[in-house]
């Protein structure tokens, strides 16, 4: 499998915000799950990973812009990207990662070790 197999969009979207499966995981649950807000303890449910790891990329996914806090319960988050964009590009890339996981989890592991995390 090649870059080639994934859009260029897709590609851009992995490069800027996703540097492990585990991130790559949370992300595609909240994207799949907008009806609800999600806290580290039922993300790390349902993905069977540590609370502590499920809150670490509910706030790195945070930061990066791509979900939002939520006011009311405040450790609990919903996906909603600053930029329209992105919404798009995680639309595609969940698209992608249903029909070319080996060509998405390839891209992702071909970045340089140091920016490819667990």
């Amino acid at each position: 499998m090649t870059d080639a197999d994934l859009a260029p969009r897709v590609q851009r979207f992995l490069t800027a915000h996703i540097d492990s499966i585990e991130k790559l995981e949370v992300l595609l649950l909240l994207r799949a799950r907008t009806d609800r807000v999600w806290t580290a303890p039922a993300v790390a449910l349902e993905l069977r990973i540590t609370e502590a790891s499920a809150a670490r990329r509910l706030a790195e996914l945070k930061t990066g812009g791509l979900l939002l806090q939520d006011g009311v319960a405040g450790e609990a988050f919903r996906f909603s990207p600053l930029q329209s964009n992105d919404a798009q590009a995680a639309t595609e890339l969940a698209a992608a990662y249903a029909a070319r996981r080996v060509s998405v989890i390839a891209f992702i592991f071909s970045r340089p070790v140091d920016r490819v995390r667990g």
